[in-house]
């Protein structure tokens, strides 16, 4: 054999030996991200590498219908959470959560609007109205009450402007229940 023959035998030989050693690293590389963390697949492979598989399908079978009744108890809490939430808006729909205050003068002699219309109401706008008027001889406090957004007397101007400012306030509680 000539030395250009020896020469160019080794070259390949050295090429095969880099690429056998690359695809052994690629291989341990694969082999290292097929480890199990979960004991019960850990035993399913070993049972199916064993050739039981009997055993390894038993096992599969145990453990899908451990997760089924994980997650069937998961979906009867979600349920459970949902109807609470369901009744907690139905409730809190009861409760005073839109308000709104206007301030004005009451008389031509008295400025710096020290005079004030407050209303509070629920999400069905029932609630009340505090109005406070003020001027230079006394200060006189109101309370009217509100139902489905209609007052029981006769209103100033800024308490209308008071219960339609409240009325259009944004609920607390979401119509997600409405």
């Amino acid at each position: 054999m000539s030395t250009t023959a020896l020469t160019v035998a080794f070259i390949v030989m050295a090429l095969l030996l880099i690429g056998l050693a690359l695809a052994v690293v690629l291989l341990y590389r694969q082999l290292s991200d097929l480890r199990f963390d979960s004991p019960t697949a850990s035993n399913v492979a070993k049972a199916l590498c064993d050739g039981r598989d009997q055993d390894a399908l038993r096992q599969l079978l145990e453990y899908f219908e451990a997760e089924h009744a994980r997650v069937s108890g998961l979906a009867d809490h979600a349920r459970e959470v949902d109807s609470s939430i369901a009744d907690l808006r139905r409730r809190a729909r009861g409760h005073l959560q839109r308000m709104a205050l206007v301030r004005f003068d009451a008389s031509e002699e008295v400025s710096g609007r020290l005079s004030c219309a407050m209303c509070v109401l629920d999400a069905a706008s029932n609630g009340f109205l505090v109005t406070t008027l003020y001027d230079l001889e006394r200060s006189r406090t109101f309370v009217r009450e509100i139902k489905q957004g209609r007052p029981d007397r006769e209103l100033l101007e800024a308490e209308r402007r008071a219960i339609e400012m409240a009325a259009e306030a944004e609920d607390v509680v979401g119509d997600a229940d409405a």
